[in-house]
């Protein structure tokens, strides 16, 4: 996905964390996608598309509803839509070959923020960082270094290379997702320089063993070499533990 259709996508994510009522644009991308799988034309009439969302008022009650407004926004405002003098919306022509990616993303962003909004956070630096596992936990990567950028791009305590190290080590799996390998080896090396000499625990994050498993992952990608980190192990990736 080009970086600007990332950045697009990503950004009602980030909104949608932070107001849980934004998180129905999210919904409404992923029936436009699940109304135009399998159909060769990217096209849908906007009162069908309204009329699938009602259909699920139960899915949607914890975010608010359906509001007819909420779709209007996103083909108005996500910069991904356009909408036609008869009402009909489709995804913007540039963006079509990217659908798929699109989709993907909408019903993996969907799936994290029923999760992420059943809970409570603090409004402290760990309950950015819980948010934040939560997206590390469903490989999200990008967007967890979005999230965590925002906040450690104001931050003025200790704890600011800290949370540069935690970006830098989101970006490195992030890169294998790429299969970029230099880009991989390289944010794991900044990233632990940074993480690695706050072990055991830091701001509520449990280290020895996330270190312990970040050094294998490095250790594998540098194994696997360049252009090979498509066959990379998966469930050797740590889960990013912080105490409540």
């Amino acid at each position: 996905m080009r970086s600007e259709l990332r950045d697009k996508v990503a950004e009602l994510l980030m909104e949608a964390i932070q107001h849980r009522e934004r998180a129905i644009l999210l919904f409404w991308l992923r029936g436009y996608c699940q109304m135009t799988e399998g159909h060769d034309s990217p096209a849908v009439p906007f009162s069908r598309l309204a009329q699938f969302v009602r259909r699920r008022q139960r899915e949607i009650r914890w975010c608010g509803g359906s509001q007819e407004g909420w779709g209007r926004k996103l083909v108005a405002d996500s910069g991904l839509f356009r909408l036609d003098d008869t009402e009909t919306v489709a995804i913007a022509p540039r963006y079509e070959k990217e659908l798929p990616h699109i989709c993907e993303k909408a019903v993996a962003y969907w799936t994290l923020l029923k999760t992420l909004h059943r809970r409570r956070y603090s409004e402290e630096l760990r309950g950015v960082l819980q948010r934040a596992a939560l997206l590390w936990e469903h490989r999200l990567f990008f967007e967890f270094h979005e999230i965590l950028e925002e906040v450690w791009m104001e931050w003025q305590g200790p704890e600011r290379r800290f949370l540069q190290g935690l970006i830098q080590l989101g970006v490195a799996f992030y890169h294998i997702q790429r299969n970029n390998y230099r880009g991989a080896m390289n944010m794991f090396r900044n990233g632990l320089v940074k993480v690695t000499p706050r072990a055991p625990r830091y701001c509520g994050v449990e280290l020895k063993k996330f270190l312990e498993r970040i050094e294998k992952c490095q250790g594998l990608v540098e194994g696997l070499g360049p252009g090979h980190s498509d066959r990379f192990n998966w469930s050797l990736v740590p889960a990013l533990e912080v105490t409540r």
